[in-house]
């Protein structure tokens, strides 16, 4: 059993705003601060990497990765984020009957798949550009007012792909108009916070779909016929009624679910014969205790478990969550990686395929422990 001192750094943990200060003094309550103290062994070779609001200033592009001879370099991939749940809430769940027994039965299932934060926003930004961009954990939308780096500029997975000559496209259901850029639409199921690629200078965020990265989901080819047209990487984002975001578990989860056999499915039948994939993953999981900081992927819940602290708050620190890639040249099963993967680890594999460079860095926890920052490669068969 692994033990807390034993699993790296993990910063200043918050349950809320509201735990952590007295709104009167400004002061951390001194249990609280006993669990910090409990779990901050920070060596020196990961906390480099942290500054001092406990987020992570973003590392500059670095030579390009190279990618195995002989492994697919795909045509089209199309990347679904859901929302919020436990690896367990849904891996096995006969309420997710179309994740379960055609995603995962075909696909490789990642066993040991981690979310980087609590909350969701700064885990959309480590699989775009590989760091939380230091926006903070409260899922607080970006601006010119609240973070001096905005609009960010710094290497991105968008900006990489079109510099090549190759293609980005980000998809956002409920989003009202193509290049949308304020927080919330009128009916408040459009989530600002999980589109990251609209607060980078460098990816384009015209008003028609040939000018921007910024589109509908409705702008996503409804017709088998043209899915050729696809961007090379798309990212999906369902709105909050359909990424399982809103609602009790008994009903998100099956409409989440129903919502991707009906809207991605016709796309990964497609795939299967059209040198194309899907990769399904979640930002976080649950996360009930509402935990605010980066999360440890090699912390224990088991051996976690102590004075103030409960499994359910252990899987919170955790962050386990499903992720799915299954397309043409998968070989199905189930995947470890090892001591495990990160969103990170995502987009070095889609970096590499694409000869592209290192944005950001790994993060601090999960390379604390052992977690590489790099791509993944032994879930693809020879392409022919």
């Amino acid at each position: 059993m692994m033990s807390l001192k034993k699993t790296g750094l993990l910063l200043l943990p918050r349950r809320n705003n509201r735990s952590i200060k007295n709104p009167t003094t400004g002061k951390i309550a001194l249990k609280q601060l006993a669990f910090i103290f409990l779990l901050l062994l920070i060596p020196f070779s990961v906390a480099e990497h942290a500054n001092s609001d406990n987020t992570l200033s973003p590392a500059q592009g670095t030579s390009a990765l190279t990618w195995p001879a002989g492994l697919p370099v795909y045509d089209h991939i199309v990347i679904v984020i859901e929302e919020n749940k436990d690896y367990e809430e849904i891996i096995g769940n006969p309420n997710a009957p179309y994740i379960n027994n055609v995603l995962k039965k075909n696909g490789a299932n990642f066993t040991r798949m981690y979310g980087e934060e609590h909350y969701s926003q700064g885990n959309y930004f480590w699989l775009f550009s590989g760091a939380n961009q230091t926006v903070g954990f409260t899922d607080q939308v970006p601006s010119e007012e609240n973070n001096p780096n905005y609009p960010f500029k710094t290497p991105n997975l968008g900006e990489q792909l079109i510099n090549k000559n190759l293609s980005f496209k980000g998809y956002a259901e409920s989003l009202p108009e193509i290049g949308f850029r304020r927080n919330k639409a009128s009916e408040g199921l459009y989530a600002r916070k999980h589109v990251p690629w609209i607060s980078f200078a460098n990816v384009p965020n015209g008003t028609k779909v040939a000018t921007s990265s910024n589109l509908r989901f409705a702008d996503f080819p409804s017709d088998p016929s043209r899915y050729h047209t696809l961007p090379t990487i798309a990212f999906v984002i369902p709105n909050l009624d359909n990424d399982m975001h809103n609602g009790p578990i008994k009903e998100s989860i099956p409409a989440g679910d129903r919502w991707l056999q009906k809207n991605i499915d016709p796309y990964y039948q497609w795939s299967k014969n059209h040198n194309s994939l899907l990769i399904l993953t979640f930002d976080e999981n649950h996360d009930r205790r509402k935990y605010l900081g980066l999360t440890n992927p090699l912390l224990d819940p088991q051996s976690c478990v102590g004075t103030g602290r409960d499994r359910e708050f252990c899987v919170d620190l955790q962050n386990r969550i499903v992720t799915i890639f299954a397309g043409a040249h998968i070989k199905p099963g189930n995947y470890p990686e090892g001591k495990g993967i990160t969103h990170v680890n995502i987009l070095r594999t889609l970096e590499a395929m694409y000869g592209l460079s290192k944005a950001g860095a790994q993060q601090p926890n999960a390379a604390g422990g052992g977690i590489t920052d790099n791509y993944i490669s032994d879930v693809f068969e020879t392409a022919q």
